[in-house]
């Protein structure tokens, strides 16, 4: 996007991202005052983590991220977008700076199948408040089923899940 990015990272721990990103988001800002000799604010927003239940909710993600290009009119289809990994995950164009995700990873062993159904899930939704803007996404601390909020989240904090298209429950490992 124009104005801001979405990485979506495992970490092995929870909260072991905050010191790496943070240090990245620095040194972004730095560079970039360097080397336009600027100063002043670089990022809008600090960085914000949202906690994903398993794998069904990391591919949810994954799909969520990928259709923003569409739902912000930048495009029709989000494999033709040139700043997202959408290429490399559905139809297997080579980019040496993206690592697959575990969640990805585990719809088959096979990579040309594994990019069948990863494009499957991103066709439009015939539900479209499902493609539409979840706010869930951009402002809960966690997302997945109400058993998984109540273990992780205090209580003040528990909110509904993120919608999750039903073709991502049957695909998803």
């Amino acid at each position: 996007m124009s104005n801001h990015l979405h990485l979506v990272l495992q970490g092995p721990e929870l909260d072991a991202l905050g010191r790496p990103l943070r240090w990245f988001m620095t040194q972004t800002a730095k560079t970039f005052h360097r080397l336009r000799r600027r100063r002043g604010h670089f990022w809008e927003r600090r960085y914000r983590a949202c906690l994903v239940e398993d794998d069904r909710y990391a591919l949810a993600a994954l799909r969520y991220l990928d259709r923003n290009s569409v739902r912000a009119g930048l495009v029709d289809d989000p494999t033709t977008y040139p700043w997202s990994s959408c290429a490399a995950y559905a139809l297997g164009a080579p980019n040496r700076q993206i690592t697959f995700h575990p969640s990805y990873l585990a719809l088959s062993p096979y990579p040309k199948v594994r990019q069948r159904h990863y494009h499957t899930l991103l066709l439009p939704n015939p539900d479209p408040r499902l493609d539409a803007r979840d706010p869930g996404w951009t402002s809960q601390r966690a997302v997945g089923s109400t058993a998984f909020l109540t273990r992780h989240l205090p209580r003040r904090a528990r909110r509904r899940s993120v919608s999750v298209p039903p073709h991502i429950q049957i695909l998803g490992a």
